[in-house]
């Protein structure tokens, strides 16, 4: 049974759809209990402040320890990139699961010819005014709304997203094994923790396609971060297309996908434990010489 501590009174239909789909209790097995500190109230720019490991943190370290290092913890190291990409998927969070705040903190910016001079100058003017907001343009704001309403147009996604449950919540813990100060922002969990839901923007939410964006992507280190933090049972992606017509589908993240992101995240914490006990941060290939390099398969000469 889905971990949802209460419903509507025709939400037995929408409980059933789970079960049909196999959802059980899947979180892996053998987790040291971890000492949460719950912080319902911290916003979401002071979380990415934390000084902590995240998922996101995780998957740049899998890259190489050094890329980790320069984007983290070198003295040196610039604010990170805010990407098209991942504004959008801010705003589609804000629209999706705090509404309430979007106009606190969305600016939409009108169309404006940046090819004249004048025009240089009135965004430049624009940008200064909402300094510390979310920018977007028409286009993207109505994408964003778009996408929204398709999944609450969808039957799993809108069930699921209005039970009874914590949306951004933030939590913080120390790894009890290496010490390591760790961190997470569920999207919406259940009040009582048992289940998870991620939301996610996708070219293709087909099975097959959407498959290959979990391994791309390692959502299923993060699937496993989140679960083994709260002590959740299951933990299901809302993927929502960010083209028309915003096609979505809702996954549950199986125990096999959740085992290998347990074991991505064991290998990553004690190589990121190593690496500060040494202040060695190895890049791609290491410190030695390489395996001797090749041509690529698709070229003969």
């Amino acid at each position: 049974m889905v971990g949802v501590k209460k419903h509507r009174r025709n939400s037995r239909d929408g409980l059933d759809l789970f079960r049909s789909r196999g959802v059980g209790r899947v979180a892996p097995q053998g987790c040291v209990m971890i000492k949460l500190t719950y912080l319902p109230n911290l916003s979401n720019t002071d979380y990415h402040a934390l000084d902590a490991i995240s998922p996101s943190k995780l998957k740049l370290f899998a890259r190489s320890p050094l890329h980790y290092w320069a984007a983290y913890e070198a003295p040196d190291r610039l604010a990170p990139a805010n990407t098209d990409a991942m504004r959008l998927g801010t705003a589609l969070h804000l629209a999706v699961l705090e509404p309430q705040i979007w106009s606190e903190n969305v600016v939409v910016k009108p169309a404006i010819d940046r090819r004249t001079k004048s025009g240089k100058a009135t965004a430049e003017e624009f940008d200064a005014e909402h300094a510390g907001k979310l920018i977007l343009s028409e286009d993207d704001a109505a994408r964003v709304q778009a996408m929204a309403t398709a999944i609450h147009a969808h039957q799993a996604a809108h069930f699921l997203l209005e039970q009874e449950g914590h949306r951004e919540h933030s939590y913080t813990w120390t790894d009890p094994t290496y010490g390591i100060a760790c961190k997470t922002r569920p999207d919406w969990h259940s009040a009582d923790r048992r289940l998870i839901v991620d939301i996610k923007t996708t070219c293709d939410c087909s099975r097959r396609e959407f498959t290959r964006s979990i391994a791309q992507f390692d959502y299923h280190l993060q699937a496993a971060w989140n679960t083994q933090a709260l002590g959740a049972e299951q933990f299901l992606i809302v993927a929502v297309e960010s083209q028309r017509p915003y096609a979505v589908a809702v996954y549950p993240v199986s125990p096999e996908a959740m085992a290998a992101g347990a074991r991505r995240i064991d290998r990553a914490m004690e190589a990121l434990a190593q690496c500060r006990n040494t202040s060695i941060w190895p890049g791609p290939e290491g410190n030695l010489i390489a395996e001797p390099i090749s041509l690529p398969g698709w070229c003969d000469d």
